[in-house]
């Protein structure tokens, strides 16, 4: 394996997105080339600064196979003779999935989904995708059986995708998330549990975690101490005007985005998060309070860190414990941050928890663009007809009607010439174009699925 290709959104501040700085690190290690494929974020400056490979790509989200950038993808790919693929998110998928086809690239899907967003059906990440975007309903399907492997950083996320979209076993492996301990090194060495720092995305989905962690500060007796909230998001007005409210409002400081996150946890006594920044706390010999998506948790200590590692610090089976309580255990609690990072150093460093392909290519049978060009076409031609028959007629909508059957007749022509030209896998094609429900993706399913059993 000489160059591998990764995929996210956006190399901005995040769990993910520090995540795959701590992979390409160690890929480079490793002698093997990264190359990142995202849309610019704070963390580009930190790719420059290491010398690994940064292609700007926006995966915007929209309810269709895009075959254009999907060609982009396909140039890198050949740029830069890439022999592995690994996808950390579900936007990527309607680009990077027919480029990695096309090209007979195996690529491995990962799973960073937190329980948080499975346990909920309200907030489920994968309802909300198949909802907002119908195609994603068969496409993802099409997307995890296909992948060489998928990998998840719990047991629970993993199994959940599993079962959902009815899938072997044998394609999960769970690596924790896991850190460089060779970035993550903290140089302070007196603890005095007065400086204090949240680090999140001041989002709604982690709105109530910073209140949380703003409550529990507030609540802390010590006429010395200080918290500092790093990032940024729509939701920072409310959360302002949240921390106007509090008694240590003079004492809390907003300072936006940054790239030097560990920096700033070494600058500090006490860290307040979820997720990974927890993780990255632990490393660094912080006292780490998991503050919870919705109520608070607790802090991690050698009697929860096992089961908070293999849940990725979500702490979606932590006992709740009150904003008073947490407040008191940081002020009288001996809290031995020396235990909590030899178990960081012991199983979730990212030496061990990263992965690689076997030097094989991935088998699809009979796939290529062509066919995902017609999936494309067809797809924009029946959402569009069908919105135009359920409409009210209008003056001129008859004409209108005709014009789109018409092109959908002529795909039908089109249609036939590829079957005749590359054989039985069309018939299947074929067979899909005329079901009920035009469910061309899930039946795409059966025909990109790979020879082997992985």
């Amino acid at each position: 394996m000489k160059n591998i290709m990764i995929c996210l959104e956006k190399m901005d501040i995040g769990g993910i997105e520090t995540s795959v700085l701590n992979q390409a690190l160690e890929y480079k290690r490793r002698g093997i080339k990264p190359i990142i494929v995202a849309s610019k974020g704070i963390y580009v400056d930190i790719l420059k600064e290491n010398n690994i490979d940064f292609e700007e790509i926006e995966f915007t989200l929209e309810n269709n196979i895009d075959m254009k950038k999907a060609q982009k993808i396909m140039d890198i790919i050949d740029k830069y003779n890439v022999e592995q693929v690994v996808i950390n998110q579900l936007p990527c998928i309607l680009s990077v999935l027919p480029a990695c086809i096309i090209k007979n690239i195996p690529y491995v899907a990962y799973v960073h989904t937190s329980l948080k967003v499975i346990q909920d059906d309200d907030i489920n990440m994968y309802n909300w995708y198949e909802k907002t975007y119908p195609i994603y309903k068969d496409l993802l399907k099409v997307y995890f059986q296909n992948a060489y492997k998928i990998i998840a950083i719990s047991k629970i996320a993993g199994d959940y995708v599993i079962d959902r979209y009815q899938l072997s076993k044998n394609k999960l492996q769970v690596l924790f998330n896991s850190i460089d301990l060779n970035l993550y090194k903290s140089t302070e060495k007196e603890n005095k549990k007065e400086k204090w720092v949240v680090i999140s995305r001041l989002s709604k989905e982690k709105e109530q975690s910073i209140k949380n962690a703003i409550d529990i500060f507030n609540y802390y007796d010590n006429t010395n101490k200080t918290l500092t909230i790093v990032g940024d998001g729509n939701k920072k007005e409310e959360l302002e005007e949240y921390v106007r409210e509090k008694e240590s409002k003079d004492k809390i400081t907003f300072v936006g985005a940054r790239n030097d996150v560990k920096d700033i946890i070494d600058e500090n006594d006490v860290v307040l998060g979820v997720d990974r920044v927890i993780l990255e706390a632990l490393a660094m010999k912080k006292i780490a309070v998991l503050i919870g998506y919705d109520k608070p948790k607790q802090i991690i200590t050698k009697n929860n860190i096992e089961i908070e590692a293999n849940e990725g610090f979500c702490g979606a089976s932590l006992a709740s414990l009150s904003i008073h309580e947490i407040a008191r255990k940081i002020k009288i609690d001996n809290i031995n941050t020396e235990e909590n990072y030899q178990y960081v150093k012991e199983n979730l460093t990212i030496q061990k928890n990263i992965y690689l392909v076997e030097p094989e290519m991935q088998k699809y049978e009979n796939v290529n663009s062509e066919i995902w060009k017609l999936i494309e076409k067809m797809q924009i031609e029946k959402i569009t007809l069908e919105e135009k028959l359920n409409q009210k007629q209008e003056s001129g909508s008859n004409r209108q009607i005709e014009e789109l059957q018409a092109k959908l007749e002529q795909m039908q022509i089109e249609l036939e010439r590829i079957k005749i030209e590359n054989g039985k896998n069309f018939q299947e094609l074929q067979s899909l174009y005329n079901s009920k429900r035009f469910k061309i993706v899930n039946k795409i399913a059966n025909i990109v699925k790979p020879n082997k059993n992985f």
